[in-house]
């Protein structure tokens, strides 16, 4: 029978007590049903019942058993009681008492009779608690201020008190009969402004006590909520209420993993505004690491054996909150991957249970399937805790060993008997235990460290290393030598690998490293050495791997993310394998590790959708407000982003041509969000800039745009290219000037726009910077401004451009900012080179601007052959194409429509300008000298090869040259 969150169960046979039947036969006929339904599933309820007669009237009658809760709960405020204003702790004390009974009868009525959701009950409980805090915390405050005086600050103002709610509270899912976790705080120490002053300490801890009073002490009333004070700072033997500073010092010296899981359900029930500064200031970074927290898993671990054994002890394996597959088990599956993954993207700091469930399914942080499990699991447990408790006001988790309660709580829950609610929650607990063992008791973690370092038989395991005499500094290198030797590693490599490990065993990294720390590496980095052994360069490997452990050591949770991720694990020993570039890409950027998380790192190259998606992603988790945090998250995409291209490029599933045109759709994105940044900076500052095109006219807003020249202009960016940038604006007109309070020259804000731009891209944050920038192809170069009109970027080019900038012009594009405007420049440059060129000139300017080149440029030493700059190189054929590019571009417009070298000759070719053989020699040429180029930038080598590489490739290339610049000009080649 599918369960449902509404029970539908048939009425008791048994008849009810006359009184409460009576007053149940009183209600209108839609509420008769459900009102023995609820007393069937309820003590609780028939006992509140029994106490006031006309408790059910009052609430029938302000309609609280059908409706949604009202304003701060009034439609259950106990009518025989006036509102709590002025009144002593005693008569407060049973205002509450009494309102607590009517909310929580008509909380346990609408949940039985199926009027609620399991949304709407967890919400109600947590809304009642919230408002009978908030009430008690004020006429509190009213008892103590009257006795003690005001705690004041420096400048006059009320020192606030924040009550943090925590746990279920927190995280507004408060169950029926729960108690309640709260932490007190103040913002300020000082002394109160009274006769007789006493400290704010003082003050607070006496506030503190009297709110406790007020909502849990016992009296013929019962309580209003059991309050657990536990979770403070130095728990009970900590003071009651603690000062922001003392608090902020208590999380950095002495914080506990177990408190982090705690503090990401922390909720301010009072004392908002102060709280969010204290969030922002202490507890964010206590709780949420700006990298990956691999760590989370181990301190899970330990706290869930802990629970295990709590529970073993005290035969609790019926217990739903703490038992096998219970509501803890799913709820530390959640809140590990909020400690993972919240300190990089704030959508996971959310106290609430169902959000940061819901994002980790969207965001494919866990599958699909095992969220929809894990949510079905999570709602059946938490009714069937809720109607347990409904049943007696008693705060367990334990199922009922007695056959009546048993078929109560059965009934409660849409159940014909205990057997078929047991297999359903045997289903849901089984589900749970196994999506809680894959993700928190995966291979790396206990089970796989006793693994390494059990004995195995002579040939079980060829190629892996002894944990222990890896790590025993008593071996000898002679010892060590013999089982790399005894593992497939050549004699002098063998050797050489001893000496790497004691060398790195030894170091400054391994004698630093804390007990947590050593202990991830000892674990780590057998498995590594297992696969290592099975590289045919072990030695290369070796010296990377151990690089890389270097680099990572100060962060040791990345230890722990390759001891937790067996796949990851086994994606970075592929990377590795990939070459030097990968490598030390790692090494230089750790972060990149967190790529390894994502299995289509090794699957298809990003599509220029996915990485807008990916960046767009990025950008969502960090506050808008904070610009350095941006530009780090644009290093981090670049780095991500750059690294998965390099994957594919050197796996061999992009051609090279393909990874410029990756690379270059990345660069364009950063450029259009570092654009949109400084923008929206500087607007901020000195406000939107606007002209007036004509007397008569309305002012409008200029546009700017970014072009793109060199290598990102022709979609030839490599891995380390800078940009080569012009900026343009569209303003024009008598006025010209920026909307503001003080508005300046739209000049000097297009100025300061593009320095913003530049220095975005530029600036030094904590995860590197983006580009190098280069500005000096703008109009008058260095001496011209640093941003221009598109008025004034045309005329340049009609009157002063030289043939060089005409060429560089041709590998010019639009890549970012206004699409207007980018439309008018793509306009204005199709006429430049149609019309502007100097072709009476332009052969001769051409061939001595390339012969300078060579004679300037060349890192070739004798013996070799400079890829790009040498004759017969990449220089030579992108001259050509632009030669031909000007020379035919007046009559001819297609031939100018691209900005890359290919596309250029190979429109050349098709309107017969040049002969196709020629541009199939030389775009043959081009892509061997790219391919041949590209992989040696990924080796960090430089684009030099020796001079008996692509002999036939150059010759034809000179001959082609040779041909052009002294043969005439007009005849086609």
């Amino acid at each position: 029978m599918p369960f449902a969150e509404t029970a539908d169960t048939a009425e008791p046979a048994a008849a009810f007590d006359p009184g409460l039947a009576a007053q149940i036969d009183s209600l209108p006929a839609r509420l008769r049903a459900a009102g023995r339904r609820v007393l069937a599933a309820s003590d609780f309820v028939a006992e509140a019942l029994r106490r006031d007669a006309q408790l059910l009237d009052d609430l029938q009658r302000a309609g609280a058993l059908e409706g949604a809760r009202g304003p701060s709960g009034r439609a259950c405020w106990p009518h025989s009681l006036p509102a709590p204003a002025q009144a002593d702790e005693a008569t407060l004390q049973r205002w509450l008492r009494q309102w607590r009974c009517r909310e929580m009868v008509r909380i346990a009525w609408r949940d039985l009779s199926g009027l609620a959701s399991l949304g709407d009950t967890l919400e109600d409980l947590t809304a009642f608690a919230d408002d009978a805090v908030a009430l008690a915390q004020r006429e509190a405050w009213r008892l103590n201020t009257a006795r003690f005086g005001t705690p004041r600050d420096a400048e006059g103002a009320e020192v606030p008190f924040v009550v943090l709610g925590m746990g279920k509270l927190g995280g507004r899912e408060l169950n029926f009969s729960s108690d309640i976790d709260l932490v007190f705080l103040f913002a300020e120490y000082g002394e109160t402004d009274h006769a007789s002053p006493v400290s704010h300490d003082e003050f607070f801890i006496r506030l503190g006590q009297t709110l406790i009073r007020l909502l849990a002490a016992p009296t013929v009333d019962g309580f209003v909520f059991r309050v657990d004070m536990r979770l403070r700072p130095f728990g009970d033997s900590g003071p009651l209420a603690c000062g922001f500073s003392a608090f902020e010092d208590y999380l950095a010296q002495h914080g506990r993993d177990w408190e982090r899981y705690a503090y990401v359900k922390a909720r301010a029930l009072t004392g908002g505004e102060a709280y969010a500064r204290l969030f922002a200031n202490a507890v964010r970074p206590f709780v949420y690491r700006r990298y990956l927290d691999f760590g989370v898993f181990e301190s899970l671990r330990e706290m869930k054996q802990l629970i295990e054994k709590q529970v073993a002890r005290r035969d609790m394996a019926d217990h739903i909150k703490l038992g096998p597959g219970g509501i803890r088990e799913i709820e530390f599956i959640v809140q590990a991957f909020q400690l993972l993954r919240g300190g990089q993207d704030r959508r996971l700091q959310t106290p609430r249970f169902f959000e940061a469930l819901a994002f980790l399914g969207s965001a494919r942080l866990l599958p699909t399937e095992t969220v929809a499990e894990l949510e079905a699991a999570y709602r059946y447990l938490r009714v069937l805790e809720n109607r347990l408790q409904m049943l007696r006001d008693e705060q367990t988790h334990q199922l009922p060993a007695d056959a009546a309660s048993r078929q109560r709580l059965a009934d409660a829950m849409g159940c014909g008997n205990w057997t078929q609610l047991v297999a359903i929650l045997d289903g849901h607990r089984s589900s749970v235990q196994r999506h809680f063992n894959a993700q928190v008791f995966r291979a790396g973690g206990d089970e796989a460290e006793e693994a390494a370092d059990a004995p195995r038989p002579p040939g079980a395991d060829g190629a892996a290393l002894s944990a222990a005499r890896l790590w025993d500094e008593a071996a000898t290198p002679e010892e060590l030598t013999a089982d790399f030797l005894a593992r497939g590693c050549a004699g002098a490599d063998a050797a050489a690998a001893a000496r790497l490990w004691i060398d790195f065993r030894s170091g400054a990294l391994v004698r630093r490293l804390d007990t947590t720390s050593l202990k991830r590496l000892q674990r780590l980095v057998p498995q590594l050495l297992t696969d290592l052994l099975t590289s045919d360069d072990m030695l290369v490997m070796l010296r990377r791997f151990l690089r890389v452990l270097e680099a990572i050591g100060p962060r040791s949770t990345y230890f722990a993310l390759l001891n937790e991720n067996p796949a990851a694990r086994q994606r970075f020993v592929e990377a590795c394998r990939g070459g030097e570039f990968l490598s030390a890409q790692i090494a230089a950027h750790p972060l990149l590790l967190d790529e390894l998380l994502d299995e289509r790192v090794f699957a298809e190259p990003p599509s220029r959708r996915e990485l807008a998606a990916d960046l767009a992603d990025r950008l969502a988790r960090v506050d808008a407000e904070d610009p350095e945090r941006l530009v780090e998250a644009l290093c981090q995409f670049k780095r991500a982003a750059v690294f998965r291209v390099a994957i594919a490029d050197l796996s061999g599933r992009i051609a090279v041509m393909r990874v410029s045109d990756r690379l270059t759709d990345i660069a364009e994105l950063i450029l259009e969000q570092a654009m949109a940044q400084a923008w929206a900076q500087i607007t901020s500052l000195f406000g939107v800039p606007r002209c007036v095109d004509a007397i008569g006219t309305a002012p409008r807003v200029v546009e700017v745009c970014a072009i793109g020249y060199g290598k990102l202009g022709g979609w030839e960016l490599g891995y380390a290219s800078d940009l080569d940038l012009v900026f343009l604006h569209d303003s024009a007109g008598e006025s010209q000037e920026t909307l503001s309070e003080r508005p300046i020259d739209n000049q000097i804000f297009f100025v300061r726009l593009a320095q913003r731009i530049v220095h975005l891209l530029t600036m030094h944050s904590a995860a590197g910077r983006l580009y190098e920038v280069d500005v000096r192809l703008r109009p008058s170069g260095k001496g011209g401004m640093l941003i221009t009109s598109i008025d004034a970027f045309v005329e340049y080019q009609r009157r002063e451009a030289w043939t060089w900038e005409h060429q560089a012009l041709l590998h010019a594009r639009a890549v970012a900012g206004s699409a207007e405007l980018r439309q008018r420049f793509e306009d204005a440059r199709t006429t430049a080179l149609r019309e502007y060129v100097r072709r009476d000139s332009l052969r001769e300017d051409v061939r001595s601007m390339r012969e300078r080149m060579r004679r300037e440029l060349s890192r070739a030493k004798p013996g070799e052959f400079d890829l790009k700059q040498d004759p017969g190189g990449i220089a030579d054929i992108e001259f050509l194409a632009q030669y031909w590019a000007l020379l035919w571009s007046g009559q001819y417009a297609a031939v100018a429509m691209f900005a890359d070298t290919i596309r250029q000759l190979e429109t050349l070719a098709s309107g017969a300008l040049v002969s196709q053989l020629t541009v199939d020699v030389l775009t043959g040429a081009y892509r061997a000298y790219r391919n041949r180029g590209h992989r040696r930038s990924l080796r960090d080598e430089r684009p030099v090869v020796g001079d008996d590489e692509f002999r036939d490739e150059r010759e034809a290339v000179r001959r082609i040259w040779d041909q052009t610049f002294t043969a005439d000009a007009s005849a086609a080649v």
